[in-house]
């Protein structure tokens, strides 16, 4: 039912949200890949975007909140008043996963819809696998 009762424009915001914070994530990969092993610097850019990323969507909450946009009920754990601690902790856990996600898509140049296709697809399981990963630590008792 929250899902029917978001803003229509908010899978326009999800999109921002993931070319903002997953372009840079690339960009910093192709730095570091320069500089160290592929392995060291997906780990070390994943970590990187996903403190960014969990940062970042506490800002926007906070935002949202002060908009008078949406606000939370009460969970176990909350960033001041205004967010469930879940949420920025799921958005870094699902961003832990873009390098790859990106990187495989990427690669695949024969088949570049599929690979989009596929790549949505995958990263739409990283976000509810962040975000139930994030509630079970946080929320479930």
């Amino acid at each position: 039912m929250v899902l029917l009762a978001s803003p229509i424009w908010m899978p326009v915001a999800w999109a921002c949200v993931i070319v903002e914070l997953g372009y840079p994530a690339l960009r910093l990969f192709g730095i570091l890949r320069r500089r160290t092993t592929t392995a060291r610097a997906a780990i070390a850019a994943s970590v990187a975007i996903a403190i960014g990323a969990g940062v970042t969507v506490g800002f926007y909450e906070y935002f949202a909140y002060r908009a008078g946009w949406w606000k939370y009920a009460p969970a176990h754990v909350m960033i001041g008043s205004f967010c469930a601690a879940f949420i920025p902790l799921g958005e870094a856990f699902m961003f832990l996963a873009i390098i790859p996600i990106a990187m495989r898509a990427l690669s695949r140049q024969d088949r570049p819809v599929a690979a989009a296709i596929e790549g949505g697809v995958t990263f739409a399981a990283a976000i509810f696998g962040g975000y139930a990963l994030a509630y079970l630590l946080l929320e479930a008792h």
